[in-house]
């Protein structure tokens, strides 16, 4: 309504967004006059929404032909088996110990730690992923000893 989506989103922390965002949109809400609609920001988010789209559509048919490659291949007791190749989320140690080595290096260890469908951009480089949304990569933050993981096992 305020068009505050982007910057809720490039928010790093609940007080950022209680400080930013929160406070315009009472201000906003008391004097609907201090809000003025960005032509120019609406258009912005519309594309970045249809791009959004495009990537979703993209990685959709990739997991799909994935999928049939599985099945073509025999594999019919795990069809996701290429999709879990290159699928593991990097620790942030092992990030960390990355960004020391050369391109050449980084990306071998990279592909050899089955991480190949994550961005390697998105962890090594200041800034992140220049692509962002456009990325055909995953784009996951690194986790660490205290991540909590779909797959692991809960005591109780």
């Amino acid at each position: 309504q305020y068009q505050l989506m982007e910057e809720c989103i490039a928010c790093s922390s609940l007080d950022e967004i209680q400080n930013k965002i929160i406070n315009k949109m009472k201000m906003y809400q008391k004097d609907p006059s201090k809000f003025h609609f960005d032509k120019q920001k609406a258009e912005t988010e519309k594309d970045a929404l249809e791009r959004k789209r495009l990537e979703e559509s993209k990685r959709k048919k990739y997991e799909e032909r994935m999928i049939r490659k599985a099945k073509r291949e025999k594999r019919l007791d795990d069809i996701e088996y290429y999709l879990r190749q290159g699928a593991e989320v990097p620790t942030a140690e092992f990030v960390q110990s990355m960004k020391c080595l050369s391109k050449e290096e980084q990306l071998k260890r990279w592909k050899d730690g089955n991480h190949s469908q994550h961005c390697l951009a998105f962890h090594i480089e200041s800034g992140g992923c220049k692509r962002d949304r456009t990325c055909a990569f995953l784009h996951v933050e690194a986790r660490n000893s205290n991540s909590f993981v779909e797959g692991d096992e809960v005591a109780g």
